[in-house]
């Protein structure tokens, strides 16, 4: 099993940015099924704050998040937790199912047109052709870090409050951005 600082430590100073288009193979190769992962972003986000963020490869560490959630019963058969996690809701997946998508949709829409609207729950959906603005986006501005840790829940929790700023961060973070992106995300929709 991957020691908590290792894995802590391959998420916050990775030897390497994996591409959105190769983290599948990657994750494939050295066998992760259970992990964490941490998106790195270049300067292309405008409005969101680095101030204290980790730097590497010109890009700078934005958000950390887990797969599977603690909890969360592993279906025989289905794709492993983090492969499913990182390629059906944060690179192709939609504005409802992945929270990460969601937050670069609020930041993004000016810029790149984004129509979102509410269904009738109230929750936030954006065309099928939007959310394909918003994958290509992904694959030219970001990067990616993964690492396997079978329990990864016992290091979210502490790298989001006690690490570094991680400014996309919402829940258990304390950032000082989280209201100004609380507030972009609630309007999403309200026009």
């Amino acid at each position: 099993m991957q020691t908590d600082a290792c894995a802590t430590h391959q998420i916050l100073e990775p030897n390497v940015l994996l591409k959105p288009a190769d983290v599948l193979a990657h994750i494939n190769e050295h066998g992760i099924s259970h992990g964490l992962y941490g998106w790195w972003f270049d300067h292309a986000l405008l409005d969101v704050p680095r101030d204290g963020c980790l730097e590497f490869d010109n890009m700078d560490l934005l958000y950390v998040g887990i797969a599977p959630p603690k909890d969360r019963p592993i279906k025989t058969g289905a794709a492993t937790p983090i492969k499913r996690r990182l390629w059906r809701n944060h690179l192709r997946g939609s504005v409802r199912s992945s929270t990460l998508r969601l937050s670069l949709a609020a930041l993004l829409k000016d810029r790149l047109g984004f129509d979102l609207h509410r269904d009738a729950r109230g929750r936030v959906r954006m065309a099928k052709e939007h959310e394909e603005i918003l994958s290509a986006w992904l694959q030219d501005h970001a990067g990616i870090s993964v690492v396997h840790h079978d329990t990864p829940w016992q290091l979210e929790e502490a790298l989001v409050r006690n690490g570094p700023p991680l400014p996309l961060n919402l829940s258990m973070s304390g950032h000082p951005f989280n209201s100004t992106l609380s507030a972009l995300r609630r309007s999403l929709g309200r026009d």
